[in-house]
């Protein structure tokens, strides 16, 4: 088997790369599917009562605020992210109106960990956000209960 030189051993590599993204490009279409949708809606319940437990930890002053601050800045990056794919996705409109739900609800969800984690030290602000994630919680099982 001949060597390829260097150059054009990276040129294939790069060509290959080039491929394999406009194939994912390409082969990521189609609209929103409920069983997306809920996957989706499943990671923020999940970040949901994660914040929650976190919260309640906080409010009882059982955890360090470096650790709930970051902590809570890692589950909002989480959210945020669920929230972008959701708003970058096309879906049909039997999915659609559930799906700007949960985006809202990505919102929301992502509020709230942003105040625990502008203010890990305040528990009553503590207090407050562990009853609303549990709230957001709800609504997210009640969103994906539909799906």
């Amino acid at each position: 088997m001949p060597r390829l030189s260097k150059d054009k051993r990276l040129g294939s590599i790069a060509g290959g790369l080039v491929a394999a993204m406009a194939t994912l490009a390409t082969g990521c279409g189609g609209p929103l599917q409920a069983s997306e949708l809920a996957d989706s809606v499943g990671t923020l319940s999940s970040s949901a009562a994660e914040g929650r437990l976190l919260a309640t930890d906080a409010a009882a002053d059982r955890t360090k605020t470096t650790f709930v601050r970051a902590h809570a800045r890692d589950l909002a990056e989480t959210v945020d992210h669920e929230a972008e794919k959701l708003a970058d996705t096309k879906a049909e409109a039997d999915v659609a109106g559930r799906k700007a739900q949960a985006v809202r609800l990505a919102s929301e969800i992502g509020d709230s960990l942003g105040q625990l984690q502008t203010s890990p030290a305040d528990q009553a602000t503590a207090r407050r956000v562990a009853e609303d994630l549990g709230v957001l919680n709800r609504r997210a099982q009640t969103l994906k209960d539909t799906l």
